[in-house]
Protein backbone atom coordinates (compact mmCIF):
# COMPACT_ATOMS: atom_id res chain seq x y z
CA UNK A 1 0.00 0.00 0.00
CA UNK A 2 2.79 2.41 0.94
CA UNK A 3 4.71 1.52 -2.24
CA UNK A 4 1.68 2.26 -4.40
CA UNK A 5 1.18 5.66 -2.75
CA UNK A 6 4.81 6.68 -3.35
CA UNK A 7 4.49 5.69 -7.01
CA UNK A 8 1.36 7.85 -7.37
CA UNK A 9 3.08 10.88 -5.84
CA UNK A 10 6.04 10.46 -8.19
CA UNK A 11 3.78 10.39 -11.25
CA UNK A 12 1.96 13.49 -10.03
CA UNK A 13 5.23 15.42 -9.60
CA UNK A 14 6.50 14.34 -13.01
CA UNK A 15 3.24 15.39 -14.65
CA UNK A 16 3.58 19.01 -13.43
CA UNK A 17 5.19 21.39 -16.02
CA UNK A 18 8.66 22.75 -15.25
CA UNK A 19 8.63 26.34 -13.98
CA UNK A 20 11.85 27.09 -15.96
CA UNK A 21 10.22 26.57 -19.39
CA UNK A 22 8.88 29.91 -20.89
CA UNK A 23 5.17 30.24 -21.41
CA UNK A 24 3.64 31.00 -24.81
CA UNK A 25 3.01 34.62 -23.80
CA UNK A 26 6.64 35.12 -22.82
CA UNK A 27 7.78 33.57 -26.09
CA UNK A 28 5.52 35.85 -28.14
CA UNK A 29 6.67 38.90 -26.18
CA UNK A 30 10.31 37.98 -26.75
CA UNK A 31 9.80 37.53 -30.49
CA UNK A 32 7.90 40.81 -30.68
CA UNK A 33 10.72 42.62 -28.90
CA UNK A 34 13.28 41.12 -31.29
CA UNK A 35 11.14 42.12 -34.27
CA UNK A 36 10.90 45.71 -32.98
CA UNK A 37 14.67 45.85 -32.50
CA UNK A 38 15.24 44.60 -36.05
CA UNK A 39 12.74 47.14 -37.35
CA UNK A 40 14.56 49.96 -35.55
CA UNK A 41 17.86 48.80 -37.05
CA UNK A 42 16.36 48.76 -40.54
CA UNK A 43 14.87 52.22 -40.00
CA UNK A 44 18.29 53.52 -38.96
CA UNK A 45 19.85 51.98 -42.07
CA UNK A 46 17.14 53.50 -44.26
CA UNK A 47 17.70 56.94 -42.70
CA UNK A 48 21.44 56.60 -43.30
CA UNK A 49 20.89 55.57 -46.93
CA UNK A 50 18.51 58.49 -47.43
CA UNK A 51 21.02 60.94 -45.95
CA UNK A 52 23.78 59.61 -48.21
CA UNK A 53 21.47 59.83 -51.21
CA UNK A 54 20.66 63.46 -50.38
CA UNK A 55 24.38 64.27 -50.12
CA UNK A 56 25.02 62.61 -53.48
CA UNK A 57 22.12 64.48 -55.03
CA UNK A 58 23.45 67.81 -53.68
CA UNK A 59 26.97 67.00 -54.93
CA UNK A 60 25.62 66.12 -58.35
CA UNK A 61 23.57 69.33 -58.50
CA UNK A 62 26.65 71.41 -57.63
CA UNK A 63 28.66 69.52 -60.23
CA UNK A 64 25.98 70.11 -62.87
CA UNK A 65 25.88 73.85 -62.13
CA UNK A 66 29.68 74.06 -62.24
CA UNK A 67 29.82 72.28 -65.60
CA UNK A 68 27.08 74.51 -67.02
CA UNK A 69 28.96 77.62 -65.84
CA UNK A 70 32.22 76.38 -67.35
CA UNK A 71 30.48 75.65 -70.64
CA UNK A 72 28.87 79.09 -70.60
CA UNK A 73 32.23 80.74 -69.84
CA UNK A 74 33.86 78.78 -72.64
CA UNK A 75 31.19 79.95 -75.07
CA UNK A 76 31.57 83.56 -73.95
CA UNK A 77 35.31 83.79 -73.34
CA UNK A 78 36.75 80.87 -75.31
CA UNK A 79 37.82 83.22 -78.11
CA UNK A 80 39.32 85.77 -75.71
CA UNK A 81 42.88 85.27 -76.94
CA UNK A 82 41.85 85.68 -80.58
CA UNK A 83 39.91 88.85 -79.77
CA UNK A 84 42.92 90.24 -77.87
CA UNK A 85 45.03 89.72 -81.00
CA UNK A 86 42.36 91.38 -83.15
CA UNK A 87 42.40 94.41 -80.85
CA UNK A 88 46.12 94.80 -81.55
CA UNK A 89 45.36 94.64 -85.28
CA UNK A 90 42.67 97.27 -84.72
CA UNK A 91 45.26 99.52 -83.01
CA UNK A 92 47.58 99.21 -85.99
CA UNK A 93 44.78 100.00 -88.46
CA UNK A 94 43.80 103.10 -86.48
CA UNK A 95 47.42 104.24 -86.41
CA UNK A 96 47.71 103.70 -90.17
CA UNK A 97 44.52 105.70 -90.76
CA UNK A 98 45.77 108.61 -88.63
CA UNK A 99 49.10 108.73 -90.43
CA UNK A 100 47.41 108.42 -93.83
CA UNK A 101 45.02 111.23 -92.92
CA UNK A 102 47.91 113.50 -91.98
CA UNK A 103 49.92 112.75 -95.13
CA UNK A 104 46.89 112.69 -97.45
CA UNK A 105 48.73 110.31 -99.77
CA UNK A 106 47.26 107.27 -101.53
CA UNK A 107 43.59 108.02 -100.79
CA UNK A 108 42.53 104.75 -102.42
CA UNK A 109 44.65 102.70 -100.03
CA UNK A 110 43.42 104.80 -97.12
CA UNK A 111 39.84 104.11 -98.13
CA UNK A 112 40.53 100.37 -98.31
CA UNK A 113 42.16 100.37 -94.87
CA UNK A 114 39.17 102.30 -93.55
CA UNK A 115 36.77 99.65 -94.85
CA UNK A 116 38.79 96.86 -93.23
CA UNK A 117 38.87 98.80 -89.97
CA UNK A 118 35.11 99.30 -90.07
CA UNK A 119 34.49 95.59 -90.64
CA UNK A 120 36.82 94.70 -87.79
CA UNK A 121 34.96 97.10 -85.49
CA UNK A 122 31.67 95.43 -86.44
CA UNK A 123 33.11 91.97 -85.75
CA UNK A 124 34.46 92.99 -82.33
CA UNK A 125 31.14 94.57 -81.39
CA UNK A 126 29.22 91.46 -82.46
CA UNK A 127 31.45 89.31 -80.24
CA UNK A 128 30.69 91.50 -77.21
CA UNK A 129 33.84 93.65 -77.21
CA UNK A 130 33.22 97.21 -75.98
CA UNK A 131 35.45 100.22 -75.43
CA UNK A 132 36.19 101.34 -71.88
CA UNK A 133 35.13 104.91 -71.22
CA UNK A 134 38.11 106.82 -69.86
CA UNK A 135 38.55 110.55 -70.54
CA UNK A 136 36.54 112.64 -68.10
CA UNK A 137 35.72 109.71 -65.82
CA UNK A 138 37.22 108.83 -62.46
CA UNK A 139 40.23 106.55 -62.39
CA UNK A 140 39.18 102.97 -61.70
CA UNK A 141 42.02 100.49 -61.01
CA UNK A 142 39.81 97.66 -62.26
CA UNK A 143 39.52 99.31 -65.69
CA UNK A 144 42.50 101.64 -66.00
CA UNK A 145 46.27 101.67 -65.61
CA UNK A 146 47.82 105.01 -64.68
CA UNK A 147 50.81 105.86 -66.87
CA UNK A 148 51.32 109.33 -65.38
CA UNK A 149 49.85 111.79 -62.92
CA UNK A 150 49.74 115.25 -64.46
CA UNK A 151 48.97 118.68 -63.08
CA UNK A 152 45.48 119.71 -64.10
CA UNK A 153 42.57 121.95 -63.17
CA UNK A 154 40.36 118.86 -63.24
CA UNK A 155 39.29 117.20 -60.02
CA UNK A 156 41.87 114.95 -58.42
CA UNK A 157 41.74 111.44 -59.89
CA UNK A 158 40.01 112.45 -63.13
CA UNK A 159 41.36 110.89 -66.33
CA UNK A 160 42.56 113.67 -68.62
CA UNK A 161 44.20 111.68 -71.41
CA UNK A 162 44.08 108.17 -72.82
CA UNK A 163 47.38 106.68 -73.94
CA UNK A 164 45.90 103.37 -75.09
CA UNK A 165 42.26 102.39 -75.54
CA UNK A 166 40.98 99.64 -73.26
CA UNK A 167 38.26 97.07 -73.94
CA UNK A 168 35.89 94.74 -72.11
CA UNK A 169 34.47 91.41 -73.26
CA UNK A 170 30.91 90.88 -72.01
CA UNK A 171 31.65 92.91 -68.88
CA UNK A 172 35.07 91.34 -68.24
CA UNK A 173 38.20 93.43 -68.79
CA UNK A 174 39.91 92.25 -71.95
CA UNK A 175 42.55 94.98 -71.91
CA UNK A 176 42.73 97.89 -69.43
CA UNK A 177 43.03 101.46 -70.65
CA UNK A 178 46.37 103.18 -70.08
CA UNK A 179 45.65 106.74 -68.98
CA UNK A 180 46.99 109.95 -67.51
CA UNK A 181 45.33 111.05 -64.28
CA UNK A 182 44.79 114.59 -62.99
CA UNK A 183 46.67 115.65 -59.91
CA UNK A 184 45.54 118.83 -58.22
CA UNK A 185 48.45 121.26 -57.98
CA UNK A 186 47.19 122.71 -54.69
CA UNK A 187 46.97 119.28 -53.16
CA UNK A 188 50.43 118.41 -54.42
CA UNK A 189 51.90 121.61 -52.97
CA UNK A 190 50.19 120.95 -49.64
CA UNK A 191 51.67 117.46 -49.53
CA UNK A 192 55.10 118.84 -50.44
CA UNK A 193 54.89 121.53 -47.75
CA UNK A 194 53.81 118.96 -45.18
CA UNK A 195 56.71 116.70 -46.14
CA UNK A 196 59.19 119.60 -45.89
CA UNK A 197 57.81 120.56 -42.47
CA UNK A 198 58.18 117.00 -41.21
CA UNK A 199 61.76 116.88 -42.49
CA UNK A 200 62.62 120.16 -40.72
CA UNK A 201 61.10 118.88 -37.47
CA UNK A 202 63.11 115.68 -37.74
CA UNK A 203 66.31 117.67 -38.33
CA UNK A 204 65.62 119.93 -35.34
CA UNK A 205 65.03 116.93 -33.09
CA UNK A 206 68.26 115.36 -34.30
Amino acid sequence: MGEKKRHLVTETVEAQPSSKEPSKEEDVEKRLKEAIEELEKEKAKSADYLRRLQYLQADFENYRKRVEKEMSDNRQFGNQRLLSDLIIVNDELELALREAGESKENPTITEGVGMVHKRLQTLLSREGVEKIRSIGSKFNPDLHEAALRVESDEEEGTIVEEVRQGYTLRGKVLRPSIVKVAENSVGRESKSEKRDLEEREDNEQA
